[in-house]
């Protein structure tokens, strides 16, 4: 049995934005007002399916970034560094998240603050502002050679493990898949993401996955007909 197109379509729409922003808005408050021990530079930015117009309703948890620029890592040999006369900084990527942990806890409270193993959870308040999954993290730049390729994000698990993520190349890839398939992009993967829900409502599978995973569909196979693009994105996975 098919699910309607006029489901689809339901399925399609983007979730709310306000209470993300608002989440969002507090995390840069809590941080504008801490006493920084050092002169620290850093961006606060959203990351996943809110600023990649992929959220749906039901949607919760708001991933923020928190990246200093005070401090960089990259991918370069070490020996390549002892050449150039580079020296291992005194100032840490872990100093860091110390730090912006306390500017979390200082700000709302040691009941609202964990640390989680990728990340610092920030309850919400049950009403405007979210939940909030905070990644302090330091700027990575991806060398092939001696040519940069491109910047990135780079943090720890609690478990010592070194994650690398490249949330604003992510986010203008998929700005410009979603104008190659005449803005169909996006609300596909909304519509998936709904399915997923509906089909497995305690899924393993983050809307990272899927919008990777339809990012390598054909543009060409994406229509204003949610059924259509259905079936060629399943035919297309499949192949």
């Amino acid at each position: 049995m098919s699910i309607p197109e006029s489901q689809l379509v339901t399925w399609s729409n983007q979730g709310a934005q306000t209470s993300s922003q608002n989440t969002y808005n507090s995390i840069k408050t809590a941080l504008a007002r801490h006493i920084w021990p050092t002169r620290m530079n850093y961006e606060v930015y959203l990351q996943g399916s809110y600023p990649n117009a992929t959220n749906i309703y039901g949607d919760s948890d708001v991933d923020i970034v928190i990246e200093s620029s005070n401090v960089f890592y990259d991918d370069r040999p070490l020996v390549l560094k002892q050449q150039m006369g580079w020296n291992k900084g005194s100032y840490s990527w872990a100093d860091f998240r110390n730090e912006v942990k306390n500017a979390l806890t200082n700000y709302y409270g040691s009941d609202k603050v964990l640390q989680a193993n990728k990340c610092i959870k920030v309850k919400g308040d049950g009403g405007n502002r979210l939940n909030a999954d905070v990644v302090p993290c330091c700027t990575y730049q991806h060398y092939q050679g001696a040519t940069l390729i491109a910047n990135g994000i780079t943090f720890w698990t609690q478990s010592g493990q070194q994650v690398v993520n490249f949330p604003k190349l992510h986010l203008v890839n998929g700005q410009g898949k979603n104008t190659n398939c005449s803005s169909q992009y996006k609300p596909n993967i909304r519509v998936f993401k709904n399915a997923r829900n509906k089909a497995q409502p305690n899924n393993p599978y983050p809307s990272y996955f899927l919008e990777c995973l339809f990012y390598n569909v054909p543009s060409s196979k994406f229509s204003y007909s949610h059924t259509a693009t259905s079936y060629c994105q399943i035919w297309c996975m499949a192949s």
